[in-house]
């Protein structure tokens, strides 16, 4: 019992929901990019390229352009022996992203992304059957990225920038301990903040006017969480020394590396495609161990295997050039989740999953655009028994998010080029 309890405690903690990506990724980096299914690689428009592909900046034109979701996840859970089935409570999470591209000289682009590559969460109802597994979680990761490019031609560049992370997890869930204290539920929670630097490089290759390629590298990076808060709340009065009131504990979350590669092709003057392929190597993340700093019999650190599997994606974008004034997008993407099965569990409940986005840009004014984006994502049913914690049912989750930019270009506009 006391094993499995401890094991219970912090079996899902730093793992948020499913969303938008495989494992727990945000694909939500750009408002143009998101439009035209969240391909950047080998399309340089603006400068959210400084995530995307760092040697696109200067291909594309200076400015700055900043951006927010409404991201509104849903997920559903049929208990697979009671047949009853619970929806997690409706939240909306905010992913922002600020990006800045500035040309230094003819051959070297400064540039600074301000972006959420991962976050958002799940809540479920407080007397679910899972309650003790997880009630509630939450993640939010910003990266910070200075970055340079430089042309080594006229139609060649490369580019690379430092990442500093900064991040915040929370986490909440019931204890199964029997109290004669009334009705007051025991409860622990977790809530740390974590730091990691990492970085981000690509080469790109404007070859005609109608076709480019690039490809790109984000490398892992190591959150560290230290001296985290660990509260335990209504534990009965004769465990209260197993499980102090006040408590810390240290953990680490890899971020994943990730290798991408992708090519635009102009179809005609007004008509552009876009193809992305991204791989992430998740195995990285293949066990979760938690260090408390004060200890107990029914208190032990813990490490958690977690095994994910590298995991791939392939995205598709088209760009209509209306007018002068509108530009029009529509995308789609498959992504591949990295969960085995028998470890698929309410932290995470992903499986395999398709998206489509569409999205448009308004010119306001000579310098100012507007960047419109609207995404909707289907992850299937996933029949799962986790071997840890043996709860078992069918999970679904679907994404809903739309979003809103605006981008300020910097230098002589082009109105057909470079919104």
């Amino acid at each position: 019992m006391k094993k499995t309890l401890s094991t219970w405690m912090l079996a899902g903690v730093l793992i948020p929901g499913s969303v938008l990506a495989g494992g727990f990724k945000i694909a939500l980096q750009g408002q143009k990019q998101s439009g035209m299914g969240h391909t950047g690689v080998g399309f340089a428009q603006d400068a959210a390229t400084v995530y995307f592909n760092p040697a696109g900046m200067g291909f594309a034109r200076s400015g700055i352009s900043a951006g927010v979701n409404l991201l509104m996840p849903s997920t559903s859970f049929l208990d697979a022996n009671t047949n009853q089935i619970t929806n997690s409570t409706s939240q909306v999470f905010t992913p922002l992203s600020l990006y800045g591209n500035v040309a230094l000289s003819k051959k070297v682009n400064f540039g600074l992304g301000v972006y959420t590559p991962y976050g958002s969460g799940i809540m479920y109802p407080t007397d679910w059957t899972g309650r003790y597994i997880l009630n509630r979680i939450d993640l939010k990761v910003v990266h910070i990225q200075p970055t340079l490019s430089v042309k080594l031609g006229e139609k060649f560049a490369i580019g690379a920038g430092f990442i500093y992370s900064q991040g915040h997890v929370g986490l909440e869930r019931d204890l199964p301990l029997s109290s004669n204290q009334g009705n007051t539920t025991a409860s622990v929670k977790l809530d740390g903040r974590a730091s990691g630097i990492g970085f981000n490089a690509g080469a790109y290759l404007k070859a005609s006017e109608r076709f480019s390629i690039g490809v790109t590298y984000h490398s892992k990076v190591n959150m560290e969480v230290e001296k985290g808060d660990a509260t335990f709340n209504n534990v009965p009065m004769a465990l209260s020394s197993s499980f102090p009131e006040a408590n810390y504990f240290s953990s680490e979350l890899p971020l994943p590396s990730e290798l991408a590669a992708g090519f635009s092709y102009k179809l005609t003057s007004r008509l552009t495609a876009a193809v992305d392929f991204n791989l992430t190597f998740w195995k990285s993340f293949d066990t979760l161990s938690f260090d408390y700093q004060t200890n107990s019999a029914a208190l032990a650190d813990t490490k958690s295997p977690r095994l994910y599997e590298n995991a791939s994606a392939i995205r598709l974008g088209f760009q209509y050039l209306a007018s002068e004034g509108l530009q029009l997008r529509a995308g789609a993407f498959y992504d591949q989740t990295p969960v085995k099965d028998g470890y698929v569990a309410p932290e995470l409940p992903d499986n395999n999953k398709v998206g489509l986005t569409l999205g448009a840009s308004a010119r306001l004014h000579d310098k100012l655009v507007l960047d419109l984006s609207l995404l909707y994502e289907d992850v299937p049913e996933r029949n799962q028994t986790n071997k840890e914690t043996g709860l078992a049912g069918t999970f679904q989750t679907r994404v809903f998010s739309p979003g809103v930019g605006i981008t300020y270009l910097f230098g002589k506009s082009n109105k057909r080029k470079n919104y």
